[in-house]
């Protein structure tokens, strides 16, 4: 059965979360005919999980160590602040459906709403293609620290010439 939502004044946004860490990404890049080019390597396995909602004007983005229903019920609180009313596309993480977010939905039900894609469908969530971005400015960047990563992270994620273009189709 389908359902059918009444959309006027509320902010339709999509959410997906990336990890991104201290090894480097490897990309091709140019070097010298005969030279031998190196990759200089951090072997630290730390890392900082994204989790970000992205709308036709805005990309809104948070940095924390692990993805769980606490930490989305604070993102959903942050984006229901920051825009008001939200219309919410998100995938089936686990941490996306249970009690906690029920509660939420149930307390803000007049101003947020949530809408699953459907199972297996990394395609269509909108979201997926800005990671790319930061992924593109960490790579073949030897960073030590997970403040570094997250400076060029954050400045790539604020910079929305940076971000593909997407949403033309919705009017919000």
């Amino acid at each position: 059965m389908a359902r059918y939502y009444r959309l006027r004044g509320f902010v339709v946004a999509a959410e997906d979360e990336a990890t991104f860490g201290l090894i480097p990404i490897l990309n091709r890049r140019w070097a010298k005919v005969g030279s031998r080019p190196v990759a200089n390597m951090n072997f630290k396995h730390k890392y900082v999980k994204v989790m970000g909602a992205r709308s036709k004007r805005s990309f809104v983005f948070t940095f924390g160590k692990k993805n769980n229903k606490l930490r989305f019920v604070k993102f959903m609180a942050l984006l229901r602040r920051r825009w008001n009313k939200v219309f919410l596309l998100v995938d089936h993480a686990k941490y996306h459906d249970g009690k906690e977010i029920q509660e939420f939905l149930q307390c803000n039900r007049k101003t947020f709403r949530i809408l699953y894609f459907p199972h297996r469908t990394p395609e269509l969530n909108p979201v997926e293609q800005c990671w790319k971005p930061g992924r593109q400015v960490l790579s073949n960047r030897l960073l030590r620290t997970l403040p570094a990563a997250k400076y060029h992270l954050r400045k790539t994620f604020n910079n929305r010439s940076l971000l593909p273009k997407m949403f033309q189709f919705l009017s919000n």
